[in-house]
Protein backbone atom coordinates (compact mmCIF):
# COMPACT_ATOMS: atom_id res chain seq x y z
CA UNK A 1 0.00 0.00 0.00
CA UNK A 2 3.05 2.63 0.79
CA UNK A 3 4.62 1.93 -2.50
CA UNK A 4 0.99 2.76 -4.06
CA UNK A 5 0.97 6.16 -1.93
CA UNK A 6 4.06 6.91 -2.96
CA UNK A 7 3.71 6.18 -7.10
CA UNK A 8 0.64 7.86 -6.97
CA UNK A 9 2.20 11.26 -5.07
CA UNK A 10 5.14 10.88 -8.09
CA UNK A 11 2.81 10.93 -10.77
CA UNK A 12 0.95 13.88 -9.20
CA UNK A 13 3.74 15.82 -9.07
CA UNK A 14 5.23 14.82 -12.23
CA UNK A 15 1.90 15.87 -13.89
CA UNK A 16 0.84 18.68 -12.01
CA UNK A 17 2.17 21.19 -13.97
CA UNK A 18 -0.25 20.16 -16.87
CA UNK A 19 -2.70 19.70 -14.34
CA UNK A 20 -2.00 23.03 -12.97
CA UNK A 21 -2.13 24.65 -17.09
CA UNK A 22 -5.89 23.03 -17.70
CA UNK A 23 -7.03 24.63 -14.19
CA UNK A 24 -5.85 28.27 -15.42
CA UNK A 25 -8.39 30.17 -16.44
CA UNK A 26 -8.12 31.45 -20.11
CA UNK A 27 -7.54 35.27 -21.25
CA UNK A 28 -9.66 36.52 -24.04
CA UNK A 29 -7.20 38.87 -26.70
CA UNK A 30 -8.15 40.13 -29.67
CA UNK A 31 -4.25 39.44 -31.43
CA UNK A 32 -3.77 39.94 -35.38
CA UNK A 33 -0.42 38.24 -36.67
CA UNK A 34 1.21 38.95 -40.42
CA UNK A 35 3.51 36.12 -41.16
CA UNK A 36 4.31 36.55 -44.47
CA UNK A 37 6.86 34.34 -44.92
CA UNK A 38 5.82 30.94 -44.88
CA UNK A 39 7.35 28.65 -47.71
CA UNK A 40 6.70 25.12 -45.81
CA UNK A 41 3.85 23.93 -43.30
CA UNK A 42 6.65 24.15 -39.86
CA UNK A 43 5.36 28.14 -39.68
CA UNK A 44 8.92 28.45 -38.31
CA UNK A 45 8.72 32.32 -38.33
CA UNK A 46 5.47 32.61 -35.68
CA UNK A 47 5.68 29.48 -34.41
CA UNK A 48 7.11 30.42 -31.07
CA UNK A 49 4.73 32.98 -31.10
CA UNK A 50 1.88 30.87 -30.72
CA UNK A 51 3.57 28.60 -28.46
CA UNK A 52 3.51 31.14 -26.06
CA UNK A 53 0.13 32.39 -26.95
CA UNK A 54 -1.08 28.80 -25.98
CA UNK A 55 0.89 28.13 -22.87
CA UNK A 56 -0.55 31.73 -21.66
CA UNK A 57 -4.36 30.77 -22.49
CA UNK A 58 -4.88 33.74 -24.75
CA UNK A 59 -7.64 32.76 -26.42
CA UNK A 60 -9.96 34.35 -29.67
CA UNK A 61 -12.50 36.85 -28.50
CA UNK A 62 -14.71 34.53 -30.37
CA UNK A 63 -13.73 31.50 -28.36
CA UNK A 64 -10.79 28.90 -29.13
CA UNK A 65 -7.54 28.91 -29.13
CA UNK A 66 -4.97 30.97 -31.47
CA UNK A 67 -4.63 27.96 -34.69
CA UNK A 68 -1.38 28.37 -36.10
CA UNK A 69 -2.25 27.26 -39.66
CA UNK A 70 -4.79 29.58 -39.47
CA UNK A 71 -5.13 32.88 -37.79
CA UNK A 72 -2.60 34.97 -39.40
CA UNK A 73 -2.66 37.36 -42.67
CA UNK A 74 0.34 36.26 -45.50
CA UNK A 75 1.27 33.34 -47.49
CA UNK A 76 -0.42 30.05 -47.01
CA UNK A 77 1.78 27.12 -47.75
CA UNK A 78 -0.85 24.26 -48.43
CA UNK A 79 -2.23 26.52 -51.00
CA UNK A 80 0.41 28.14 -52.34
CA UNK A 81 -0.96 31.66 -52.73
CA UNK A 82 -1.47 34.47 -50.16
CA UNK A 83 -4.38 34.13 -47.53
CA UNK A 84 -6.52 36.39 -45.34
CA UNK A 85 -5.98 39.57 -47.14
CA UNK A 86 -5.45 42.22 -44.46
CA UNK A 87 -8.66 44.29 -43.88
CA UNK A 88 -9.58 44.35 -40.56
CA UNK A 89 -12.11 47.39 -39.46
CA UNK A 90 -12.12 46.88 -35.94
CA UNK A 91 -9.73 47.62 -33.06
CA UNK A 92 -7.62 45.04 -31.74
CA UNK A 93 -5.79 44.58 -28.79
CA UNK A 94 -2.28 43.26 -30.50
CA UNK A 95 -0.85 43.04 -33.59
CA UNK A 96 2.43 41.05 -34.15
CA UNK A 97 4.28 41.59 -37.44
CA UNK A 98 6.30 38.12 -37.30
CA UNK A 99 8.34 38.51 -40.70
CA UNK A 100 7.29 40.55 -44.13
CA UNK A 101 10.19 38.90 -46.02
CA UNK A 102 8.49 36.87 -48.28
CA UNK A 103 8.33 33.46 -50.08
CA UNK A 104 10.21 33.16 -53.17
CA UNK A 105 10.54 30.18 -55.90
CA UNK A 106 13.53 28.54 -54.63
CA UNK A 107 11.58 28.35 -51.27
CA UNK A 108 8.77 25.98 -52.37
CA UNK A 109 11.73 23.34 -52.92
CA UNK A 110 13.41 23.91 -49.48
CA UNK A 111 15.79 26.23 -50.82
CA UNK A 112 18.84 24.18 -49.11
CA UNK A 113 21.24 26.15 -50.59
CA UNK A 114 20.26 29.31 -50.18
CA UNK A 115 19.71 30.76 -53.56
CA UNK A 116 18.43 34.08 -54.34
CA UNK A 117 15.31 33.54 -56.59
CA UNK A 118 12.35 35.30 -57.91
CA UNK A 119 10.01 36.83 -55.32
CA UNK A 120 6.23 35.09 -55.31
CA UNK A 121 5.18 37.26 -52.46
CA UNK A 122 6.42 39.81 -50.08
CA UNK A 123 7.22 43.24 -48.06
CA UNK A 124 5.06 45.25 -46.52
CA UNK A 125 3.13 47.36 -48.86
CA UNK A 126 1.99 50.80 -48.00
CA UNK A 127 -1.61 49.94 -48.33
CA UNK A 128 -1.14 47.11 -45.70
CA UNK A 129 0.56 49.38 -43.34
CA UNK A 130 -2.51 51.95 -43.53
CA UNK A 131 -4.78 49.30 -42.82
CA UNK A 132 -3.00 48.39 -39.68
CA UNK A 133 -3.00 51.36 -38.23
CA UNK A 134 -6.80 51.85 -38.89
CA UNK A 135 -7.01 48.78 -36.35
CA UNK A 136 -4.65 50.16 -34.00
CA UNK A 137 -6.59 52.02 -30.93
CA UNK A 138 -5.55 53.94 -28.29
CA UNK A 139 -4.85 50.66 -26.09
CA UNK A 140 -3.52 48.47 -28.93
CA UNK A 141 0.12 46.96 -28.48
CA UNK A 142 1.89 46.35 -31.87
CA UNK A 143 4.82 44.28 -32.53
CA UNK A 144 7.53 43.96 -35.09
CA UNK A 145 10.41 42.11 -35.13
CA UNK A 146 12.85 41.56 -38.06
CA UNK A 147 12.82 41.53 -41.02
CA UNK A 148 9.97 44.65 -41.57
CA UNK A 149 12.38 46.96 -42.95
CA UNK A 150 14.74 45.42 -45.69
CA UNK A 151 13.90 44.26 -49.00
CA UNK A 152 11.33 43.62 -50.22
CA UNK A 153 9.52 46.10 -48.51
CA UNK A 154 10.03 49.64 -50.18
CA UNK A 155 11.32 52.67 -48.79
CA UNK A 156 7.98 54.89 -48.65
CA UNK A 157 6.20 52.01 -46.76
CA UNK A 158 9.32 51.52 -44.42
CA UNK A 159 9.35 55.36 -43.65
CA UNK A 160 6.12 54.58 -42.19
CA UNK A 161 7.04 52.05 -40.10
CA UNK A 162 10.27 53.66 -38.40
CA UNK A 163 7.97 56.98 -37.40
CA UNK A 164 5.23 54.42 -35.36
CA UNK A 165 7.92 52.15 -33.94
CA UNK A 166 10.60 54.93 -32.70
CA UNK A 167 13.46 53.58 -34.74
CA UNK A 168 15.59 54.57 -37.65
CA UNK A 169 16.90 51.58 -39.42
CA UNK A 170 20.91 51.59 -40.67
CA UNK A 171 20.59 48.88 -43.49
CA UNK A 172 22.67 46.44 -41.64
CA UNK A 173 21.85 42.80 -40.52
CA UNK A 174 23.77 40.49 -39.54
CA UNK A 175 24.69 37.02 -37.61
CA UNK A 176 26.61 34.55 -36.02
CA UNK A 177 27.50 32.02 -37.43
CA UNK A 178 28.93 28.76 -35.53
CA UNK A 179 31.13 27.14 -38.23
CA UNK A 180 31.47 29.25 -41.39
CA UNK A 181 32.24 26.61 -43.55
CA UNK A 182 28.46 24.78 -42.71
CA UNK A 183 25.31 24.54 -45.17
CA UNK A 184 23.90 27.25 -43.22
CA UNK A 185 25.81 30.07 -44.55
CA UNK A 186 23.94 31.20 -47.62
CA UNK A 187 24.99 31.04 -51.10
CA UNK A 188 24.31 34.63 -51.67
CA UNK A 189 25.93 35.55 -48.50
CA UNK A 190 29.21 34.26 -49.97
CA UNK A 191 28.98 35.16 -53.54
CA UNK A 192 28.29 38.83 -52.70
CA UNK A 193 31.29 38.45 -50.84
CA UNK A 194 33.83 36.71 -53.45
CA UNK A 195 31.84 39.33 -55.84
CA UNK A 196 33.41 42.37 -53.28
CA UNK A 197 36.73 41.19 -52.32
CA UNK A 198 37.42 39.33 -55.49
CA UNK A 199 38.65 36.53 -53.08
CA UNK A 200 37.66 32.78 -52.60
CA UNK A 201 35.49 32.10 -48.96
CA UNK A 202 37.86 31.01 -46.79
CA UNK A 203 36.68 30.92 -43.69
CA UNK A 204 36.78 28.38 -40.99
CA UNK A 205 35.11 28.30 -37.20
CA UNK A 206 32.86 30.73 -36.04
CA UNK A 207 32.53 34.18 -37.20
CA UNK A 208 29.92 37.15 -37.69
CA UNK A 209 28.66 38.22 -41.11
CA UNK A 210 26.89 41.45 -41.64
CA UNK A 211 25.07 42.72 -44.98
CA UNK A 212 23.81 45.99 -45.81
CA UNK A 213 20.88 45.88 -48.15
CA UNK A 214 23.44 47.40 -51.07
CA UNK A 215 24.92 43.90 -50.57
CA UNK A 216 27.80 44.96 -48.69
CA UNK A 217 29.59 42.18 -46.92
CA UNK A 218 31.41 42.26 -44.00
CA UNK A 219 32.90 39.01 -42.53
CA UNK A 220 34.61 39.20 -38.76
CA UNK A 221 36.59 35.54 -38.42
CA UNK A 222 37.12 33.64 -35.15
CA UNK A 223 40.20 34.71 -34.58
CA UNK A 224 38.97 38.78 -33.97
CA UNK A 225 35.25 37.71 -32.36
CA UNK A 226 35.40 36.46 -28.67
CA UNK A 227 32.14 34.39 -27.82
CA UNK A 228 28.58 34.63 -29.38
CA UNK A 229 26.26 38.00 -30.19
CA UNK A 230 25.56 38.57 -26.30
CA UNK A 231 21.65 40.15 -25.88
CA UNK A 232 21.78 41.83 -22.61
CA UNK A 233 18.46 44.13 -20.54
CA UNK A 234 19.08 47.43 -19.44
CA UNK A 235 18.45 48.89 -16.22
CA UNK A 236 14.74 49.83 -17.98
CA UNK A 237 14.07 46.44 -19.61
CA UNK A 238 15.30 44.48 -16.31
CA UNK A 239 12.73 46.62 -14.33
CA UNK A 240 10.48 46.36 -17.22
CA UNK A 241 10.32 42.48 -17.11
CA UNK A 242 12.12 41.53 -13.99
CA UNK A 243 11.44 37.40 -14.94
CA UNK A 244 13.29 38.16 -18.35
CA UNK A 245 17.19 36.70 -18.49
CA UNK A 246 20.14 37.87 -20.71
CA UNK A 247 21.23 34.94 -22.89
CA UNK A 248 23.37 34.79 -25.91
CA UNK A 249 21.76 35.47 -29.43
CA UNK A 250 21.99 33.20 -32.07
CA UNK A 251 19.65 34.24 -34.92
CA UNK A 252 19.72 36.84 -37.75
CA UNK A 253 19.27 40.57 -36.52
CA UNK A 254 18.94 44.11 -37.81
CA UNK A 255 20.90 47.55 -36.45
CA UNK A 256 18.53 50.32 -35.92
CA UNK A 257 18.93 53.63 -33.90
CA UNK A 258 16.20 54.56 -31.78
CA UNK A 259 14.36 57.66 -31.71
CA UNK A 260 14.18 60.17 -29.31
CA UNK A 261 10.75 59.23 -27.34
CA UNK A 262 11.93 55.91 -27.47
CA UNK A 263 13.17 53.48 -24.56
CA UNK A 264 15.44 50.81 -25.33
CA UNK A 265 14.87 47.58 -23.06
CA UNK A 266 17.49 45.31 -23.75
CA UNK A 267 21.03 45.49 -26.33
CA UNK A 268 23.36 43.37 -28.44
CA UNK A 269 26.92 43.28 -27.85
CA UNK A 270 29.40 42.40 -30.00
CA UNK A 271 32.84 41.11 -27.97
CA UNK A 272 35.58 42.16 -30.61
CA UNK A 273 39.76 42.14 -30.69
CA UNK A 274 40.97 45.61 -31.24
CA UNK A 275 41.51 44.41 -35.26
CA UNK A 276 37.59 43.63 -35.41
CA UNK A 277 36.66 46.33 -33.91
CA UNK A 278 38.46 48.46 -36.90
CA UNK A 279 36.69 46.52 -39.30
CA UNK A 280 33.12 47.53 -37.75
CA UNK A 281 34.51 51.13 -37.25
CA UNK A 282 35.61 51.42 -40.94
CA UNK A 283 32.18 50.08 -42.44
CA UNK A 284 30.05 52.85 -39.92
CA UNK A 285 28.56 49.86 -37.49
CA UNK A 286 28.75 50.01 -33.70
CA UNK A 287 29.61 47.01 -31.82
CA UNK A 288 26.61 47.48 -29.38
CA UNK A 289 23.26 48.12 -30.72
CA UNK A 290 19.27 48.46 -29.78
CA UNK A 291 17.50 44.63 -29.45
CA UNK A 292 13.99 45.69 -28.13
CA UNK A 293 12.72 48.98 -28.44
CA UNK A 294 9.57 50.28 -26.68
CA UNK A 295 8.10 53.35 -27.81
CA UNK A 296 5.63 54.25 -25.11
CA UNK A 297 3.51 57.13 -26.82
CA UNK A 298 2.48 54.77 -29.88
CA UNK A 299 2.43 51.53 -27.77
CA UNK A 300 4.76 49.91 -30.01
CA UNK A 301 7.55 47.60 -29.78
CA UNK A 302 10.50 46.73 -31.95
CA UNK A 303 12.52 43.05 -31.72
CA UNK A 304 15.73 43.46 -33.57
CA UNK A 305 15.56 39.63 -34.47
CA UNK A 306 13.98 36.92 -35.51
CA UNK A 307 12.04 36.04 -32.29
CA UNK A 308 9.36 34.16 -32.87
CA UNK A 309 11.20 31.57 -35.41
CA UNK A 310 11.23 28.60 -33.31
CA UNK A 311 10.98 24.64 -34.62
CA UNK A 312 9.58 22.82 -31.65
CA UNK A 313 5.75 22.76 -29.73
CA UNK A 314 6.72 20.60 -26.88
CA UNK A 315 5.33 21.57 -23.96
CA UNK A 316 2.99 23.89 -24.45
CA UNK A 317 0.21 22.80 -22.18
CA UNK A 318 2.67 22.42 -18.83
CA UNK A 319 2.52 25.71 -16.38
CA UNK A 320 6.23 27.12 -16.33
CA UNK A 321 7.31 24.75 -19.37
CA UNK A 322 9.52 27.48 -19.97
CA UNK A 323 11.67 27.10 -16.51
CA UNK A 324 11.89 22.84 -17.26
CA UNK A 325 12.80 24.15 -20.59
CA UNK A 326 15.76 26.69 -19.60
CA UNK A 327 17.39 24.01 -17.70
CA UNK A 328 17.38 21.19 -20.66
CA UNK A 329 17.34 23.75 -23.43
CA UNK A 330 20.91 23.96 -26.14
CA UNK A 331 22.69 27.25 -26.76
CA UNK A 332 20.41 28.03 -29.69
CA UNK A 333 17.70 27.44 -27.96
CA UNK A 334 18.04 29.63 -24.83
CA UNK A 335 17.74 32.74 -26.01
CA UNK A 336 13.41 31.78 -26.87
CA UNK A 337 12.86 30.40 -23.08
CA UNK A 338 15.29 32.83 -21.32
CA UNK A 339 14.77 36.15 -23.08
CA UNK A 340 11.80 35.75 -25.14
CA UNK A 341 9.08 33.99 -23.65
CA UNK A 342 9.10 36.31 -20.75
CA UNK A 343 9.17 38.93 -22.49
CA UNK A 344 6.13 37.95 -24.06
CA UNK A 345 4.51 37.11 -21.35
CA UNK A 346 5.49 40.41 -19.88
CA UNK A 347 3.77 41.95 -22.93
CA UNK A 348 0.31 39.96 -22.71
CA UNK A 349 0.38 40.80 -18.98
CA UNK A 350 0.19 44.93 -19.64
CA UNK A 351 -2.49 44.00 -23.20
CA UNK A 352 -4.89 41.86 -20.50
CA UNK A 353 -4.18 44.72 -17.69
CA UNK A 354 -5.17 47.59 -20.56
CA UNK A 355 -8.24 44.89 -21.42
CA UNK A 356 -9.90 45.64 -17.90
CA UNK A 357 -9.33 49.29 -17.49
Amino acid sequence: MKKYIIASILLLLFFSPTIYWHLKPETSIDITVIDKTVPSADYREHLGLFWVLTNYKATKPSGGNYAIEEDYFGYDPKLGEPMNSYNINRKVDLIYIADTYGVYTDDIDGNKKGTRSAKIYGGMEENEWQAILRSKGANTTLIAEYNSFAAPTAEEPRSLMEEILGVEWSGWSGRYFDDLTSKEIPAWLIASYEDQYHQKWAFTGGGLALVHYSDQVVIIGEEDIEGKVSFSWTDKGQKKFPKASSSEYPYWFDILTPKDSALVYAAYDIHLSKEGKEVLKQAGIPASFPAVIHQPENKTYYFAGDYADFTKDNLMKWERSDFFMTIFSNDSSKFFWKSYVPLMRGILDEVKSDNTK
